[in-house]
This record gives C-alpha cells, sequence and structure tokens, in this order.
C-alpha cells in the first residue's frame, strides 16, 4: 500500500512537471509570434519616415551611421541646418544610428540600407562600442560574426534592434514585453529614455530594476547619472558611493562621482577617484578621458596631453580597436565601389589624428570632420553641462540639445565646403 502511494505521487508530480514543460513550450512559441508580429508592425511603423524621404525627388540623401550618440541626436538638427543655408540643393538627413550598435554590426547591415535608403553620402561617427571586442587572426569575435549568416538569428536580431529602437519613442515600459521582471532590460530602458531628454520616465525605470534587484550596482550608477544630469549632486554622489560599496570595480561609479568633485571644484577628490580607476583598469580609455578634462580645468594643459592620447586612442592598443579599423576601411571600399562619399565623423573633444591614421595614405574620397577645436573652446566658454548630458566616453557624452546643434551646425560646415564648395 505504502509502495502504491509513493508510484502514485511519483506519478502526479511526473504530470505536473510534464504540464508545466508544455506550458513553457507553448508560452515560448506564442511569445515568438507575439515578437514577429509585433516586429513588422513597429519595423513599419518606424521606417515610415526614412520611407518617405526614399520618395522624396530631386533631395541630396545623407545617411547617418553610429551607436547612441546618433540615434535622435545630431541628424535632425543636421537636415534643417542643411536645408536653411539654402545653397541650391534640398537634403534629406536619414538617422540610422543604433543604440549600444558597434561597427561590425554596422559594417554586416551597411549593404542593405545602401540598397534600401540609396543615399548619396554616408555620415560614419563610431567605434566607442567597440573596446573590449577582441581580434583573433583579423576575424573580429563579436555576436555578429559567425551566427549573422543563420536567418534565425538575423530575424531575431532585426526584431530585437527594431523594438529598442522604437521604444525611443514610446512612454511606456516597451521593454518589459521581452522580460516583464527582468532588472537589466528595466535598466536599459531607462538609459534609452535618458538619453532622449525623458527623465521621469527614466528615474521611474530606475528605481524599478533598484526594487527587483537591491544589488544591481549598475541600477544605482544609472540613476545617480541622472540624477548628475539635472543637478541633483547629492542624490547622485549617494548613488554612487552605494553602487560602489556593492561593486568597488564599477567605473562608471567612479567616474560620475568624480565628475560631481569636479563640477563642485574638489580637484583633488576627482583626481583620486580617476587615479584610482586607471590603477584598477589600465585600458578603461574613459577613466584617461575624465584625467584629461579635469586637468584642463585645473589649469595644467601639459598634464591633460599626457591622457588625451590615451583617451583618444586607447591605452592599451595606442590605437583604435584593429576591429574599428578594420571596420572603417571596410566602410570605404564598400562606399568607393558604388561611388558614394564617406565622412567620417571624430567623437567631440577628441583629436582627428587617429581617425585619420586609420587611412594612411588611402584617404581619397573621405572626407574628415573635426569636433575637438569647436567643442573644446565652447565647453571652455560655456561648461562641460551645457554641451553634454554625461560623461559617457570619459572626455565627452551623449550632447545636450545645444551640444547636438553645434555637432550638426560643423558637420554641416566642412560637408558644405568639402564636398560642395559652399
Amino acid at each position: 500500500m505504502h509502495h502504491n502511494n509513493i508510484y502514485k505521487t511519483r506519478a502526479s508530480l511526473q504530470k505536473k512537471i510534464a504540464v508545466i514543460i508544455c506550458g513553457l513550450f507553448f508560452s515560448i512559441i506564442l511569445l515568438e509570434i507575439g515578437i514577429r508580429l509585433g516586429g513588422l508592425i513597429l519595423l513599419y511603423r518606424q521606417e515610415y519616415r526614412n520611407v518617405q524621404a526614399i520618395k522624396q525627388n530631386g533631395v541630396y540623401r545623407i545617411m547617418c551611421l553610429g551607436e547612441s550618440t546618433t540615434a535622435g541626436q545630431y541628424p535632425g538638427p543636421l537636415e534643417d541646418i542643411l536645408n536653411k543655408r539654402n545653397v541650391g540643393i534640398r537634403f534629406s538627413v536619414i538617422d540610422k544610428g543604433i543604440v549600444g550598435i558597434n561597427t561590425v554590426v554596422i559594417l554586416s547591415q551597411l549593404q542593405q540600407n545602401l540598397d534600401t535608403y540609396k543615399p548619396n553620402m554616408v555620415i560614419v561617427m563610431a567605434g566607442n562600442n567597440d573596446m573590449g571586442i577582441k581580434y583573433y587572426k583579423g576575424i573580429p569575435e563579436v555576436n555578429a560574426t559567425v551566427f549573422r549568416h543563420w536567418r534565425i538569428y538575423r530575424l531575431m536580431r532585426l526584431l530585437y534592434m527594431r523594438i529598442i529602437k522604437k521604444l525611443k519613442k514610446q512612454d511606456i515600459y516597451g521593454l518589459a514585453l521581452l522580460k516583464p521582471e527582468n532588472d537589466n532590460n528595466y535598466l536599459k530602458l531607462g538609459r534609452l529614455y535618458q538619453t532622449q531628454g525623458k527623465y521621469p520616465q527614466a528615474e521611474e525605470l530606475f528605481k524599478k530594476a533598484i526594487e527587483l534587484n537591491p544589488k544591481n550596482d549598475d541600477a544605482y550608477s544609472g540613476l545617480g547619472h541622472l540624477y548628475q544630469t539635472q543637478g541633483k549632486y547629492p542624490q547622485a554622489e549617494e548613488l554612487f558611493k552605494k553602487a560602489i560599496e556593492l561593486n568597488p570595480g564599477n567605473n562608471f561609479a567612479y567616474i560620475g562621482l568624480g565628475w560631481i568633485y569636479r563640477v563642485q571644484g574638489e580637484y583633488s577628490k576627482a583626481e583620486e577617484l580617476f587615479k584610482k580607476i586607471i590603477s584598477l583598469y589600465p585600458e578603461n580609455y574613459r577613466a584617461y578621458g575624465a584625467m584629461s578634462v579635469l586637468y584642463e580645468e585645473m589649469g595644467e594643459p601639459e598634464l591633460a596631453k599626457g591622457y588625451t592620447g590615451n583617451a583618444a586612442n586607447g591605452p592599451r592598443l595606442g590605437y583604435y580597436n584593429p576591429v574599428t579599423v578594420n571596420s572603417y576601411r571596410k566602410f570605404k571600399e564598400i562606399l568607393s565601389r558604388r561611388g558614394i562619399r564617406l565622412v567620417c565623423v571624430q567623437y567631440p573633444m577628441r583629436s582627428l589624428g587617429p581617425l585619420r591614421k586609420i587611412f594612411e595614405n588611402d584617404e581619397k574620397g573621405v572626407i574628415f570632420v573635426d569636433n575637438e577645436r569647436v567643442f573644446k573652446e565652447a565647453v571652455k566658454k560655456e561648461g562641460f553641462g551645457e554641451l553634454f548630458l554625461d560623461m559617457s566616453g570619459g572626455d565627452f557624452g551623449h550632447c545636450t540639445k545645444k551640444g547636438n546643434a553645434l555637432l550638426a551646425e560643423n558637420i554641416a560646415n566642412v560637408i558644405l565646403t568639402e564636398a560642395f564648395s559652399k
């Protein structure tokens, strides 16, 4: 009798497990169908504006490629500035920036984007997200190298990119559709909203991430950067310290805390923190950039120069990441075959030298935009916070509305001069 009860209990448990597994299986199928259908809808709505640009006749199309410093940032002002110059040419600027993307993924999508949008010119400002990508015998180790040829991977990657980009225009927790109670999803969306200037939504998302996982140091650091952007320094300082307490290796928290000390004139504290990051992570170019900016403000230009080179080139490689070098050269090769002008834009505050060196003696057909002088002069006159929302790049960050206007104006000036002699 006892054995029969054990047998029945085991059979019942097995049935429950089977029901759970079947439920999970069908849930995954339904989620897959939902994501695919949703992706198609999002794709249609998101690309509507770009499709309208394609339909315009007699316009000079410029396609902008890059990461979060491009997506929804300078392309809009660039189109307005170019068309207001009244040079006898009507311009249409297509924004193909994608948050979090690296140059290898941009390269993998380039041919398709060229076929779709048929641009006359392509602007590239990218490479900041290539840090950490390894290089083996000329082959970059990234998630889109081997698997990008698999149809399932390509479809899922496309849907993912479309969903993430579409979220910029939404005011609800769209990312939670993928994993409703995942703290990192709320964290990512919070960062996205912050770059779009949607501070109340971003704050709520960061707090939700902390609520779901009180040990998520990145969530504290993210909320700290949001408060820092808004000038709420006491709250930001507390959050950065909490992030460092949870993870003594959180370099973003160190940089954020150092940034607060810098703007408050506590240079010795800021210097100590930035040096701490460099001692922990000798390859962290953001820390070198932060030191460069700090010494400039302290009136130590010679000391600043010693850190500027490392910020722009990468302290470990002494040059751009080989992945970035390879991608830029491929950009030029592909665009040259199609007779499309390539415009290489250096990030604000950084030297143009390393970017030019990528092409060495093969600069023909490439237009370079130097943003070092104009931004350093503007920062010296107006302050770092007037032009940048954060220090995500170490010596620069995501631009404010004023910063994006300055970036767009500088790009427009170079394009009109170099490509149209205007």
